[in-house]
C-alpha cells in the first residue's frame, strides 16, 4: 500500500473537501483519503504509486496540486 500526500490549492472550506473526495474516490486502487484543509494537504492511501490520474481528476474540479516529494515514503 502507498500512501501519497499532495499539496492542493484553493481548499477553504468543508465543500471543498466533499469535492475532492468525490473526485478521487472513483480512482482505481484508492482506498483512502484524507482532505487537511488547514494545511492543504491531502493524503491518500493507494494500492499503486501511480498519481497522475489524482492531480488530473483534482484538475479536472479546479484545484491546482502537486506530488508533496518531502512527505512520501521511503
Amino acid at each position: 500500500m502507498e500512501k501519497l500526500n499532495l499539496s492542493v490549492q484553493g481548499i477553504s472550506s468543508a465543500s471543498c473537501i466533499k469535492t475532492i473526495k468525490s473526485a478521487l474516490s472513483h480512482l482505481e486502487g484508492i482506498t483512502s483519503i484524507h482532505v487537511d484543509w488547514e494545511s492543504g494537504r491531502v493524503q491518500i492511501q493507494r494500492k499503486s504509486p501511480q498519481y497522475d490520474d489524482i492531480i488530473h481528476a483534482l484538475a479536472e474540479v479546479g484545484y491546482l496540486s502537486s506530488l508533496d516529494l518531502d512527505e512520501q515514503n521511503p
